[in-house]
């Protein structure tokens, strides 16, 4: 008998060691951060990224920097931040860079576009963002990698982005945004004509599902 209750609490201490041992490891769950802007940035431009902010609750607790900067080949650019030494961890925070003004458009400042186009323009660069969460950091370099060589993954990403951005509620903000960079003349037939190329259609946004479509199986017919 008194052999059993010494094995007995020998299986207790055991046990209270692993539970100890168990809850060390996890990982706390990590707060909401609130995205810092750089200095001077247009009252416009910040509260229509906070909007669209807002609905994308999956990145909250994510470090993100909204940085306005000179950008020569896009708009805006949606990237991840990872230290050296993070490299194949899982450590990583975000930023947006947002150029001053509208590629191939002239003077036209982002400041200036229309508040349901900002907030378009955003949905989408966030929607880049979530798509990110789909690969590990080291995973991200075979990302940019594939997407600079690749024309036809550039655009399997540029729609996914779309897609993403009508899930969470953007579809009129994302078929705003189309509209104007595709039917104003002040912005450049070239750059339009990449948008055509690469980007989801007018149509295509309309008919986009608003949650994620399955992978069916093929059939052999």
């Amino acid at each position: 008998m008194q052999h059993k209750k010494k094995l007995f609490a020998g299986v207790v201490v055991l046990s209270a060691v692993v539970a100890i041992s168990y809850l060390s490891v996890q990982v706390p769950a990590r707060k909401a951060k609130s995205p810092s802007f750089s200095a001077g940035m247009d009252q416009k431009i910040i509260s229509a990224f906070l909007e669209v902010w807002q609905q994308y609750n999956s990145l909250h607790s994510y470090g993100f920097d909204v940085i306005q900067t000179q950008l020569t080949s896009s708009t805006m650019q949606a990237q991840p931040v990872i230290g050296l030494g993070d490299l194949f961890g899982k450590n990583r925070g975000y930023k947006l860079n947002v150029a001053h003004k509208v590629l191939d458009s002239g003077e036209l400042k982002v400041a200036d576009l229309p508040d349901e186009v900002l907030r378009g323009w955003f949905a989408h660069e966030l929607g880049h963002i979530v798509d990110y969460e789909n690969h590990s950091n080291v995973g991200m370099i075979a990302y940019g990698i594939r997407y600079t060589l690749s024309d036809q993954y550039k655009r399997d990403r540029e729609h996914e982005a779309d897609s993403i951005a009508i899930r969470h509620g953007f579809r009129q903000e994302i078929i705003a945004t189309k509209r104007y960079l595709l039917e104003n003349d002040f912005i450049s037939p070239a750059y339009q004509e990449q948008l055509r190329k690469n980007y989801m259609s007018i149509r295509g946004a309309e008919l986009c599902p608003d949650e994620p479509t399955p992978v069916l199986p093929k059939l052999d017919l």
